[in-house]
């Protein structure tokens, strides 16, 4: 109780603490528990309460809460409503509501399997215009009504603002699907292109050497070697413009099926060198949740 009452952090409460103290807060502000006024948020490490629609507008009810806009302005790329709420008794209180004009440009990047943003900032399409305009004006009614009931609580509209995206749990991986279309059909030949591309350049290939099994690379604190054999084969470019290779491999210690990356020069010019039937070792760390590739050492060929 100590947590909730000091440092606001729900997430001490068992659930049914949780609930009692929801019809609490209900109580105490005269509202309808049953309408869900309120919702929980993960904020920086706490569980929290946000205000919902239902919950700003029963109190307006309640308290007689009338609301004017008073202000609409735009301010360079923000626009700027200013809402001014007035109760029965006489109180006035103002709250600003602001959103931006503009988007940042984001593209799909294949290496992190998600959209990443460019660094460019693009105007509001007019649909987008629209929506933000009256999105303005409910954040700042919504605003100014938590204010003057003397709620101090974060409303919905402002959740866009912050990243509220659940944080991974440890030990979770994320694996990247392979692009449609290119499968390990064309990884021999891509292998024989690559290498006729680097003799062009007067580079000669590295030769994998055979190992015995006391020479075989061990695992360290920040990578693993395990014995694959290759499955599928896909390259590509990222949006910042770095060559990558996906691997779908088979364990051949586990029976999995795994998917793995490689993109730095080294990694990249040993994965090409890799046939269809080799038994290849592997050494990867895991970065990001991803398996990136840091060496390859050929075996023999697959039985």
């Amino acid at each position: 109780m100590e947590k909730v009452v000091v440092q606001g952090n729900l997430d001490a409460l068992k659930p049914q603490e949780r609930l009692e103290y929801y019809s609490k807060i209900c109580e105490s502000l005269g509202l309808n528990p049953l309408t869900r006024p309120f919702e929980y948020l993960n904020l920086d490490g706490k569980l929290v309460l946000y205000a919902k629609r239902d919950a700003t507008d029963q109190l307006r009810k309640i308290h007689s809460i009338s609301i004017a806009i008073t202000n609409r302005e735009r301010i360079g790329d923000v626009y700027c409503v200013t809402a001014k709420a007035t109760t029965s008794d006489g109180r006035c209180d103002e709250s600003v509501g602001a959103v931006p004009l503009i988007k940042e440009e984001k593209i799909f990047d294949e290496l992190r399997h998600k959209k990443v943003s460019t660094g460019r900032m693009l105007p509001l399409t007019p649909d987008e215009f629209a929506v933000a305009v009256m999105k303005c004006e409910t954040k700042a009614k919504r605003r100014v009504t938590l204010s003057i009931a003397g709620l101090g609580m974060m409303d919905e509209s402002e959740l866009d603002v912050i990243d509220v995206t659940p944080t991974p749990e440890a030990g979770t991986e994320s694996s990247p699907t392979l692009p449609a279309g290119n499968s390990s059909s064309v990884k021999q030949q891509s292998s024989q292109d690559s290498k006729q591309q680097r003799q062009g350049r007067g580079e000669v290939p590295k030769q994998t050497q055979q190992r015995t099994p006391s020479e075989q690379p061990q695992g360290t604190s920040n990578g693993t070697s395990q014995g694959y054999r290759l499955l599928d084969f896909a390259t590509g470019t990222s949006p910042g413009g770095v060559t990558f290779a996906k691997m779908k491999v088979n364990n051949l210690a586990t029976g999995e099926e795994e998917v793995l990356i490689a993109r730095s020069p080294e990694a990249l010019e040993q994965v090409n060198d890799i046939q269809n039937d080799s038994v290849f070792e592997l050494t990867v760390e895991i970065e990001n949740g991803f398996k990136i590739v840091k060496s390859v050492h050929i075996i023999g060929n697959a039985a």
